[in-house]
């Protein structure tokens, strides 16, 4: 049986933090000790004195700003998870925080701290977070929970059997338990006084999450968006649609869902048996549209993926005329027909309906590992590339990839696919995402060269399903034989050095990949991801000091941190003596 593997201090650091908080009324700083932030900000001063927050601390925010509202609004639901009471945000005609009080504003910030910076300030008297827009209030909001102990991170476990699925059987890894916060409800929290200056490194700072080959109840994603939130990562992008399964709703084509859909979460499949069976396997639009909304109020954006050309098994069982014709029979396979019409009608009419759901700038496509086996000996493939002057299967794959790029910069949106789109040349429109270390490096840099945006995931640092330690025995089932370690995840360079020398704004940002075919629970992908999320965030928010960053220093920061996910309720891998800083 797989044993997990807990270090010492995830035994014994919550019995030593509670004593001194309750010696120190709720606090436990010292000047030699600055709060363990992660990500670390900016600039932050540890200044003499403390502020306490209690139920009975107000939380206000500037009228007439719905998003403030909602940074507030969230501090304040996060609060009373940490005190077992209830707690609300209330505006004010204040342009200066009153007397004990948390106030948020957007009135006089720093214009330099961007679109989601922000200042915070902690004196005896009251706490203000101003901010040039809303979402940098709530990320100060974040920086302030981090301030206190972990308890202020309180918040119930999720239990899978409370969320539309029955259990089917009895976990037996503990990778697959829920991990149910024991965190006691606070009296009062008390934080240092303080002074942070904080913005993040990128815009893009992602994960994603693949229920079309495990399935995940919208309860368990919006759960996934929280958790996101907290460690200031801002885009979620769902693996929708695959060979497995098609998981959206779509009222035009209503195959593409059966109710019997025949995935790799389908019990069924005993291989790859999950421990609950959720009473479907795909999303309504109007749960989905909850997703976003919900997502939306954490400053987190949900950018779907529907796979296309490739990985489209699910897409051909619903809708088999987007399939090749070959010998005068239309074909299956993985693959749909870039040379007919009727192919690009359907995707069409179904992203129509998708960007109804979907308000997100970017529309992931995939377009990645396409065989392309049917399109040489297909005939409307080869009239296709005979009409358009296309060479070769690759430069058919590019046409393809160019249409469907043009008709979502007409519906004003943005085509984002995997680093295979740029085999046929950059896509200047689009976003293409750098994902097969090594194998595309030369892609990326002629693609540089062409000023082609893009996000960086490479699987040596971001393919969070590859197993977390070469102790392999010790570890649950993961994809593949690839270890991406917490080190190696806090080692991803996100500006390849060409592209540096070209231009550093063509990273958008980094993403890291957590794929669904090994997640046999919800718990299990918590535990997959965290706490290699943890080294993302900073490496996507925080500033790269001179001489790099010192995994050392982020180790001793992590192991606070880890005590706020215990307080969460996250599942989470605990690192073990191969994780700890070489000496």
């Amino acid at each position: 049986m797989i044993a997990r593997v807990r270090s010492l201090y995830r035994i014994f650091i919550p019995a030593i933090v509670a004593g001194l908080a309750a010696l120190l009324g709720g606090s436990a700083f010292s000047a030699a000790a600055p709060p363990a932030l992660i990500p670390r900000p900016v600039t932050m001063k540890i200044e003499s004195g403390r502020f306490t927050i209690t139920p009975a601390t107000k939380i206000l925010y500037t009228k007439g700003d719905a998003r403030l509202a909602d940074a507030a609004d969230y501090l304040a639901g996060r609060l009373s998870l940490a005190f077992g009471k209830t707690m609300t945000a209330a505006s004010t005609d204040a342009v200066d925080g009153p007397a004990g009080t948390i106030f948020m504003t957007t009135a006089g910030a720093d214009p330099s701290l961007g679109k989601e910076g922000y200042s915070l300030v902690v004196r005896g008297d009251g706490v203000v977070i101003r901010a040039p827009k809303s979402a940098g209030a709530f990320y100060g909001g974040i920086t302030l929970l981090q301030l206190a102990l972990p308890g202020a991170f309180r918040a119930p476990a999720m239990v899978e059997g409370a969320l539309g699925g029955r259990q089917t059987v009895r976990p037996p890894r503990p990778a697959d338990q829920p991990n149910v916060s024991t965190a006691a409800p606070l009296k009062r929290m008390v934080v240092p006084c303080a002074t942070v200056w904080d913005k993040p490194r990128f815009a893009w700072r992602g994960l994603l999450i693949d229920p079309a080959r495990h399935f995940w109840t919208i309860d368990e994603l919006k759960q996934y968006v929280d958790y996101l939130a907290i460690h200031k990562l801002n885009i979620l992008q769902i693996h929708l649609t695959d060979h497995e399964n098609w998981t959206v709703e779509v009222l035009r084509y209503p195959n593409l869902t059966p109710e019997k859909a025949l995935n790799a979460a389908d019990p069924r499949r005993e291989k790859n048996q999950t421990y609950y069976h959720p009473a479907r396997h795909y999303y309504t639009q109007d749960e989905l549209k909850s997703l976003v909304a919900f997502a939306r109020k954490r400053f987190v954006t949900i950018v779907p993926e529907f796979e296309m050309p490739g990985h489209c098994g699910g897409l051909l069982r619903g809708c088999p005329e987007c399939g090749c014709t070959v010998d005068a029979k239309k074909v299956g396979g993985g693959e749909v027909c870039p040379g007919q019409e009727t192919t690009y009608k359907i995707l069409q009419n179904i992203l129509d309906e998708m960007l109804a759901v979907f308000p997100s700038q970017y529309i992931h496509i995939g377009a990645d590992e396409c065989a392309k086996t049917n399109w040489s000996k297909c005939a409307d493939c080869r009239k296709r590339m005979k009409d358009e002057g296309l060479e070769s299967v690759t430069e058919l794959h590019g046409y393809f990839v160019g249409r469907m790029s043009d008709y979502l910069q007409h519906k004003g949106r943005t085509l984002v696919g995997w680093d295979e789109i740029l085999e046929s040349g950059a896509k200047p429109g689009a976003i293409g995402m750098y994902w097969r270390s090594g194998t595309a490096d030369e892609l990326i840099r002629k693609a540089a060269d062409h000023r082609q945006f893009l996000v960086i995931t490479p699987t040596e640092n971001c393919y969070f399903d590859y197993w977390q330690s070469p102790e392999k025995e010790n570890e649950p089932q993961a994809f593949s034989h690839f270890v991406v370690t917490l080190r190696q995840a806090y080692a991803l360079q996100p500006l390849p050095d060409h592209v540096k020398r070209i231009d550093p704004k063509l990273v958008l940002g980094v993403q890291a990949n957590l794929w669904g075919e090994m997640m046999k629970s919800f718990p299990h992908v918590l535990y997959q991801t965290y706490p290699r999320a943890c080294a993302l965030c900073e490496v996507a928010w925080s500033p790269e000091p001179d001489g790099g960053r010192d995994y050392a220093e982020f180790f001793e920061r992590l192991r606070t941190h880890l005590l706020r996910l215990d307080a969460a309720g996250i599942n989470y891998r605990a690192p073990t003596d191969a994780d700890r800083p070489r000496k």
